[in-house]
C-alpha cells in the first residue's frame, strides 16, 4: 500500500508540475508524501514500543525460579543461583534448567522434543 502511495505521490508531483506550474503543482505531491511519511513514523514508533514492551516480558519470563534441596532444608531460589550439589525438585510440568543426575523418581517421562528437533 505504501508502494502505491509513493509511486501515486510521485505521479501527482510530475503531472501537478507539468500541468500547474511550480508554484501551485507541487502541493498534491507533497501532501501525498508527508501522509507516508507519517504512517511510517507512526508504525516504526509503535513497533518499537511493542519490541521494548516484548524484551521486559521476555526478560521477566527468564527469570525462572526453582525448589532445592539445599542443607537439608527446601528453599526456593533462582535459577541463575543453583550450584553443584543441590537437589533440585521437578513438579509436574516443570522444566528442568540444569543438566543433573535423577536421584528418586516415580513414572517420570520427559520430552525432549525442544532439545533434538
Amino acid at each position: 500500500m505504501l508502494q502505491i502511495l509513493c509511486w501515486s505521490a510521485v505521479i501527482s508531483l510530475v503531472l501537478g508540475i507539468a500541468t500547474e506550474g511550480l508554484a501551485e503543482g507541487w502541493m498534491e505531491g507533497t501532501s501525498i508524501l508527508a501522509a507516508v511519511v507519517i504512517i511510517i513514523s507512526v508504525t516504526a514508533g509503535n513497533n518499537w514500543i511493542k519490541e521494548k514492551q516484548f524484551q521486559k516480558l521476555n526478560a521477566t519470563a527468564e527469570k525462572k525460579s526453582v525448589d532445592v534441596i539445599r542443607g537439608g532444608t527446601i528453599e526456593h531460589i533462582s535459577v541463575d543461583d543453583l550450584l553443584v550439589g543441590d537437589i533440585q525438585k521437578i513438579e509436574t510440568g516443570e522444566i528442568v534448567s540444569v543438566d543433573g543426575l535423577l536421584l528418586l523418581s516415580n513414572d517420570i517421562v520427559s520430552d525432549e522434543s525442544a532439545l533434538t528437533g
